[in-house]
Order: structure tokens, then sequence, then C-alpha cells
């Protein structure tokens, strides 16, 4: 239940070009309900942004889609760039492999003339003879010349119409290659360096202060979505000193390790940062550096959340569960180090083994790979590998930051994780999540709710409807 802002940005293309956009959001408790609410709407193309958890379900749709209202059927997005062979499912039409705003702006161009679509670049084409694999385009887009997103897209649902947080993009791609991730894939699929791009400073500002324009609801909070937010140390200076001017709101960001000095925490501190998300994956800076690629010493992490801590940056880690060879006892043992650090808040992930993923590649990976087993939706509540004491690591995984918070709780909750209490670990687990999202992400209590329905009141009703029907 988030603001797709590839979306957002292909819909400010369309319209800017005189076509009629919608976004629609299923929330999979009625689906006959949501095919008919998109067969209203009339669409001449139904788009799907999609991850590799969503895909069955997008795969599942767009055959509907196909049958009952005739529509033109397009993937985009991370999984349809890795895995554009989805393309043979039936029901699907085209498969985006780059960018989506031009290629869309042509298809739609070409379905309002009534002319040939096959031979758009960025696009592979089912067509009676075959598919039509044509090539990527040369050029990327480039963020200063795109138009504001489309903020206003999403108004539609009260959920993000009455949010006092708005989500904003400064830029694409991420400047590491980190193993567990998607960004050196698309930065080798894109060319290198040139992936990554960011609007200017000047740019980014006046495209904050138009969608603070735009939201019906006061703003409290900036949520920036970039993987980094910034790439060049200059770049974060300028931003920062006419954020401080011009917008002056409590802002959450991703950090950037590198060359970032003290007097750089100080400006994010002036300029508002209410809370960054530092990156760690794990205390252990071996496993870290080999088996994660992503050279960040012990050192780095005392350093930097060190001047965060002076300057009053509040900030959280990360720690992956279920990656090869980290035992329970290992993840125990990190804690000591998560203390000394003494984030506001410990993020815990369950690690996912996507297609073309480094990691993915892993011997460890591959030897503990489940076979025909479906991708969680989220990150948190199921691990993918079927590693050893696995049970015991899904617990351990839902209290961690109990245990780090509060020392004198760690040997009840590590007992506790002996026992197969998938309630309690659930509680636990929400309990410390919706203090995070409350502290941290300051989201509304209609957000929270609405969340708390998606992801765990729906899913107990579907579950639950299943488990009927199967009795019937």
């Amino acid at each position: 239940m988030i603001e797709y802002m590839g979306l957002m940005c292909i819909s400010a293309v369309l319209k800017q070009a005189g076509h009629t956009v919608e976004v629609f959001i299923d929330n999979q408790t009625n689906e006959n309900r949501f095919i008919r609410q998109l067969a209203k709407f009339e669409p001449d193309a139904v788009a799907f942004s999609i991850m590799t958890p969503s895909a069955p379900w997008a795969i599942r749709i767009g055959k509907r889609v196909k049958e009952e209202i005739g529509a033109l059927t397009v993937y985009g997005n991370v999984h349809a760039i890795t895995s554009p062979e989805i393309i043979h499912n039936e029901g699907v039409d085209i498969v985006c492999i780059g960018e989506g705003e031009n290629g869309m702006l042509e298809l739609c161009n070409a379905l309002d003339k009534g002319d040939d679509y096959t031979h758009i670049e960025n696009f592979w084409v089912k067509t009676d003879d075959g598919v039509v694999r044509n090539p990527m385009r040369q050029e990327l887009v480039a963020p200063d010349e795109m138009p504001f997103h489309d903020c206003q897209l999403y108004h539609k649902y009260s959920v993000f119409r009455h949010s006092h947080y708005l989500r904003v993009l400064t830029g694409r791609g991420c400047p590491f290659n980190c193993s567990f991730c998607a960004n050196p894939v698309l930065r080798e699929h894109y060319g290198a360096k040139r992936y990554i791009r960011k609007l200017s400073p000047e740019r980014a500002i006046a495209e904050i202060e138009h969608t603070i324009r735009k939201h019906p609801t006061k703003v409290k909070t900036i949520f920036f979505i970039d993987e980094v937010l910034w790439v060049r140390n200059e770049w974060l200076r300028e931003f920062l000193s006419l954020y401080k001017e011009r917008i002056g709101l409590p802002f959450v960001a991703n950090f950037r390790f590198g060359p970032i000095q003290e007097e750089d925490i100080e400006l994010l501190a002036g300029a508002g940062a209410f809370g960054m998300a530092v990156s760690i994956e794990t205390a252990d800076e071996q496993q870290r550096k080999v088996l994660l690629n992503k050279p960040v010493t012990n050192k780095d992490v005392l350093q930097v959340t060190g001047w965060m801590h002076k300057h009053g940056v509040p900030f959280g880690l990360s720690a992956f569960f279920g990656l090869p060879g980290v035992t329970f006892e290992d993840h125990v043992q990190q804690l000591a180090f998560y203390r000394k650090v003494n984030p506001l808040y410990l993020w815990t992930t369950f690690f996912q083994p996507y297609a073309k993923l480094a990691l993915s590649q892993h011997d460890e990976v591959k030897r503990h790979m489940p076979e025909d087993k479906e991708f969680p939706v989220t990150l948190h509540q199921d691990m993918y590998l079927d590693l050893p004491d696995r049970d015991r690591l899904v617990n351990l995984k839902k209290v961690y930051f109990l245990c780090m918070k509060f020392p004198w709780l760690q040997p009840l909750l590590l007992w506790l994780t002996r026992f197969r209490i998938p309630l309690l670990f659930d509680m636990a687990f929400m309990a410390h999540f919706t203090y995070y999202i409350f502290r941290v992400e300051g989201v509304s209590l209609l957000h929270f709710l609405v969340h708390l329905k998606t992801f765990a009141i729906n899913p107990l009703l579907r579950k639950t409807h299943g488990t009927l029907i199967r009795r019937k």
C-alpha cells in the first residue's frame, strides 16, 4: 500500500500528452469486484508494475483482463526486466525491458491512431507470429526533463489523500554492488554509471514544493525513497541548504556510506533529518564484506552513528535473517554490537533469493533453495531458504529488536524461540513494528490501520476462507 513512483512518472508523461490515466489497487478481498472496477474504466491498456512476489497475482489478473475486458496488458518493473520470459504466460501481451515512460507514450499514441505498436524499443511484444524482441533504448530518461510526478494519481484513495507524509524520489539508481540487491543487476542492464541519475538540487526542491501544494492534507514529514539520498557530497550540501531554506520539514532518508564528514551529518541535522536508514545488514564485518559485497567496516559504522548521536539525528540499522551459513548463535552474538551502536530501531528482514542476484548464485543458497515455493509478499513473515534451525531463526527475527533494546528480556525471548508459538511472535513483531512506523516513518493512524488490514487481517481472512472451502 504505497505510491509507486514509476507509475506516477509514467502517468505524468501520458497525461501531458493528453491521455487518460487511472490507478487501481487490488486489496485481494474480492477479485471479481476488482475486475469490475477495471472494466468500468474501459481501458485500452492495463499496465502492471511487478516485483517478484507480485508476479503470480499480476499474471492471474492479466489473464482475466484479456478474457473479460479485452485490454492490452503491459508488464514492467524489476521482475519484468530480470525475467522477461513471463511474456510466454497466457494474458501477457507486452513486457517492458527498460524504463517505461517513452515506451508507454509511444504505445498509447499508437493505440489512439490505430497504428502498429510491435516495434517499440524497450518492449517485447507477443504477436500471432511469435514474440518480437525489440532492443533497449539507447537513451535513458533525463530526470530534470521529466514533468513532475503525477502526485494526484493516488488521491482517489483516502489512505493516500489523508496521509501526513509524502514519498519523494529525487533520482534513480545506487552506486553500490551489494550481492543481495537488484541494483547491480539494473546497472549492468542499463549500462554502468549512466543508470545512476539525480535531479539537480533546484529541480528536486521545486518538485517537493509542487507536491506539497497539490497534497490535500497538511504535510508533516517527507520520506525520500531513493536507494541512497545522495551520490556526491557536493549535491547533498547544495540540496540540504535549499531544503532547509524552502521546505523545512522533518525527513527520513537512506544513508550513504563513503566520504562523509561530520559536518555533513551536522547539515543533515540542521535541515531536519528525522530518521536515517543506516544499512549494514549484519554486525559481522567479514560477512558483510565477503558474502554481501558491502565493504563497510564496523569502525565506519561506529564513527558515522557516533556523529549522528552527537548531532541528534535519529537512525535505524538493518539486519538480515535467512542468510546462508549464519546460525542462531551468530545472531545472538551480534546483539552486543547492535547495542553498542544503539539505533532508534533495528530493522530486520528475511533475505529472498530473487533471480539474477549475485547472492542467489551462492552455492549455499542454491543448496537450501526450496522447490516450487512462491516468494512471500513481505520480507517479514517467512524465511525463504530451508536453513538449519529454520523455525528458531524465524522466531528470533521477530523479537530481535526487543532482544537488542531490552537485554533483560533476552534470556526469556531466546528460550521462547524453541517453541512453535507463531501468534505470540507475530504479535511481538507487530508491536515493535508499530512503534517503528509511527516513530520513524511518522504515518497517520489511518495509514497504519489500512496497512494492518491489508497485511494482517486480509491474509488471515483469505486463509480462513480457503480452509472453509476445502472443508466443504
